[in-house]
């Protein structure tokens, strides 16, 4: 039934969706998992849905359905700590419009814009948190991939790269202000992880990490097997991954919400798996107890 219900992409499916991380935000700021809501929250998160499921449906990164959707907001659920507009939020956001440029590589149509863009991108994500950084070898990865490989490719990602850092530096050389760019280029960290030993924290993790582990298994041998386009995007949302895991393992500043730049892979991930359970008692059986187990947290 469940199933049934969001394997189309139906507006009135999305508005539901959106419904239900209505109510999560609720929630989380009822028992104060999250400071304040607002009507810019909403908007804030209503653009960050659309940006996700534009490069979804974009890419193709999915058969048509609402599964990744979901998840997505079911993911938020169980994390509501990241339900808050913090540096976090738009280093994320701009994060996912350079992916949504890579990705787009599987095309060949204005290669070279889709490439100054993602380095573009990446250099304003870089502004927000020097650490995600990390995440562009992707854009070189995709080039491998999906196009192939000359000086003109290598060197465009990097100049949309520095175009705004150059700028950021000019801004506070203008104004004698040069330590606050020399700040960035800090990369010394700390590897303390103890606000993730919450119970709240540690079984989200964990049924995250095991749902993403699962799609993972279910997925790849299939998604290998065929010599075609998603295959070459299946390698780059598990690259997308590895990157912002390794991105939260050296991230300065953690307060839980980090736990954010998860998402998407995750629920990219999961999704892909969830399509290929045959039986569909046993697919409602999962999204049901996915769905009561966000709600857990609330309960303890």
């Amino acid at each position: 039934m469940l199933t049934n219900f969001f394997s189309n992409t139906k507006p009135f499916t999305s508005v539901i969706i959106i419904a239900l991380f209505f109510v999560y935000a609720f929630l989380g700021y009822f028992f104060e998992y999250i400071p304040e809501l607002s009507i810019g929250l909403f908007f804030k998160f209503l653009v960050l849905f659309g940006l996700v499921n534009f490069i979804k449906s974009r890419n193709n990164l999915t058969f048509d359905n609402s599964y990744f959707f979901l998840i997505f907001v079911i993911l938020i659920g169980y994390l509501p700590i990241t339900v808050s507009i913090n540096n976090v939020f738009y280093s994320n956001l701009i994060l996912l419009v350079y992916v949504r440029r890579v990705y787009s590589l599987q095309s060949s149509k204005n290669t070279i814009k889709k490439l100054f863009d993602s380095g573009l991108w990446m250099g304003i994500s870089f502004l927000i948190e020097p650490f995600t950084i990390v995440v562009f070898p992707m854009t070189f990865i995709a080039i491998l991939i999906h196009q192939h490989i000359d000086y003109r490719r290598l060197i465009t990602p990097l100049l949309g790269f520095v175009s705004p850092i150059i700028l950021y530096f000019t801004y506070h050389l203008w104004y004698d202000q040069q330590q606050k760019f020399y700040a960035l280029l800090d990369f010394s960290t700390y590897y303390d992880f103890s606000i993730y030993t919450s119970f709240t924290l540690k079984f989200s993790l964990g049924v995250i990490v095991t749902l993403t582990f699962s799609g993972f298994l279910l997925k790849t041998p299939k998604a290998l097997s065929i010599k075609n386009v998603f295959r070459k995007n299946w390698i780059l949302v598990c690259i997308h991954l590895l990157s912002v895991f390794i991105l939260l393992l050296i991230i300065k500043n953690r307060s839980g919400a980090e736990i954010a730049y998860l998402l998407f892979p995750c629920a990219m991930i999961i999704a892909n798996g969830f399509e290929l359970l045959q039986k569909k008692w046993f697919s409602d059986l999962i999204l049901l107890l996915l769905f009561l187990g966000s709600f857990v947290q609330y309960l303890v």
